[in-house]
């Protein structure tokens, strides 16, 4: 036997997990991309699992999923793997090239590109109801999501185009220093 099945009844752990770690994926990708090495794509993924602890203990996950298979596991080979099709597209941007040109010329589906929109929105929304298309508001409640969310936040604005890759690397490194949590 080469297969070992693990259960879970926490849904929405092992769902916000499945999502959040596409995000994280791109994002080490992108440290890839842009030759950073494996000491700084280790930290972004650290820092990548606790937005998502974060996030997911705010939905009613359970720490247990989020620190076995369907969290840091799935997330470790989404990130690190080479067959990771969020990873990939990650490392394309890095690289320089456009999301609209890594979008057309493959032929798989890199679920974390549109589940960085979804996530960004979901927290902006928890952030006093604030969507998308609040471009007045978005500012001021933004400001504190993203600052809670950086590498989901950032991952957003790289596939936007608001921000290049760099800039992103950039804006996490500028980060004030704090405490670990």
């Amino acid at each position: 036997p080469f297969f070992k099945v693990f259960t879970s009844s926490d849904t929405i752990g092992v769902e916000v997990a499945g999502a959040v770690k596409n995000v994280i994926a791109i994002a080490a990708g992108i440290c890839e991309g842009l030759g950073l090495g494996t000491n700084s794509m280790a930290a972004l993924v650290t820092r990548g699992c606790s937005e998502m602890r974060r996030l997911a203990l705010n939905m009613g996950a359970s720490p247990i999923t989020l620190s076995g298979l369907s969290g840091v596991g799935d997330t470790f080979l989404t990130c690190f793997g080479p067959l990771s099709r969020n990873r990939n597209v990650g490392v394309r941007l890095g690289k320089g090239e456009t999301l609209d040109s890594i979008l057309s010329s493959s032929r798989q589906v890199a679920e974390g590109v549109t589940t960085a929109e979804a996530l960004v929105g979901m927290l902006l929304n928890q952030y006093n109801g604030v969507s998308l298309q609040d471009s007045k508001e978005i500012n001021v409640y933004a400001t504190r999501a993203a600052a809670r969310y950086p590498i989901l936040f950032g991952v957003r604005a790289i596939l936007e185009g608001r921000i290049t890759p760099q800039e992103g690397v950039e804006a996490l490194l500028a980060m004030p220093p704090r405490e670990e949590n």
